[in-house]
């Protein structure tokens, strides 16, 4: 899978830093009572490496590019539903979707529902809630038989375990509990210990560990598996894949990527196998704008004016 690096604020935009360790970070997939995606009880990497600049790309049709949502697209919000889309981005999204040759799709936590209404009018390819759901360039949709009940029933004790904790936000997916407590930092073991209980119950879900939230989540595939996915579909076919996200469910993903010699790109800080990382969403954007023609960045330039 390649070595994990820990990512940190670049001096410059574009300007890579990064740490590389001799600890490999462990993926657990199915491993006692945990069964977490990502295993943080791994030491922090600790050789300091310089890493080069993001690359300046060529012809944007040879690329395809799937992108995480909050927090790579949007900052993360207190609340899942406090998440806006400014006119802005809808149309940055749109000119990288053609000249890509439409080869851009998001790969989200979300339920697809939920990222459509977001980015309404628009239409992509997208995966959600981690990879459990995608819908394929042609409009098909590809999931499992998913039980819902067995999300209403976690959920609902998710709601009586801390009803007496309005920071703790309960978000209902499809396949998935999520519980934030981005409001309530101080609760990250309670909510922890809560959704290692439900997995002691059932043999058939997964703890995924996000930032300020952890999701218990039906066992399916992962973000790395639904971009394997896209890559033998048109128009991803045969070009070279970028992927960029912010989390720990990402790095699936990223390597798949990596495996591909493709652009494995983290945003934020922390450890990681990408092989990039820029400092914010801003910087990430910066970049992408790159690959569309002058007059689309002109005209993306012109809007952000237009918004202040």
């Amino acid at each position: 899978m390649g070595r994990f690096r820990c990512c940190h604020a670049p001096p410059h935009p574009h300007r890579i830093r990064a740490i590389t360790g001799r600890r490999f970070m462990k993926w657990l997939a199915a491993s006692g009572d945990d069964r977490s995606m990502f295993d943080r009880s791994a030491k922090a990497p600790t050789e300091l490496l310089a890493q080069p600049d993001l690359p300046v790309l060529g012809d944007p049709q040879t690329y395809c590019i799937f992108l995480d949502f909050d927090g790579t697209l949007v900052e993360i919000a207190d609340r899942p539903e406090d998440v806006r889309i400014d006119p802005t981005m809808l149309q940055f999204l749109e000119n990288l979707r053609d000249a890509s040759g439409r080869a851009l799709a998001l790969v989200s936590g979300r339920d697809i529902g939920v990222i459509d209404r977001l980015i309404h009018p628009l239409i992509l390819p997208v995966a959600g809630v981690h990879g459990l759901q995608r819908r394929d360039a042609a409009g098909r949709l590809h999931s499992p038989i998913i039980d819902q009940s067995i999300v209403e029933a976690i959920a609902a004790e998710a709601a009586a375990a801390f009803r007496l904790e309005p920071g703790v936000v309960i978000e209902k997916k499809t396949g998935a509990v999520a519980i934030h407590f981005r409001l309530r930092p101080d609760f990250e073991k309670p909510c922890l210990a809560f959704a290692r209980k439900i997995l002691r119950t059932r043999s058939d879900l997964n703890l995924i560990e996000g930032k300020m939230v952890c999701e218990i989540r039906l066992s399916g595939s992962d973000k790395g598996a639904v971009v394997d996915a896209f890559l033998i579909e048109r128009p991803f076919k045969g070009k070279t894949p970028i992927f960029a996200g912010d989390d720990a469910t990402d790095e699936p993903a990223f390597a798949t990527v990596n495996a591909r010699d493709g652009l494995s790109i983290k945003v934020g800080a922390g450890p990681t196998v990408a092989r990039f990382c820029v400092k914010t969403i801003h910087d990430l954007r910066d970049w992408l704008e790159g690959l569309m023609a002058p007059e689309q960045r002109q005209a993306n330039a012109r809007n952000a004016i237009g918004m202040t």
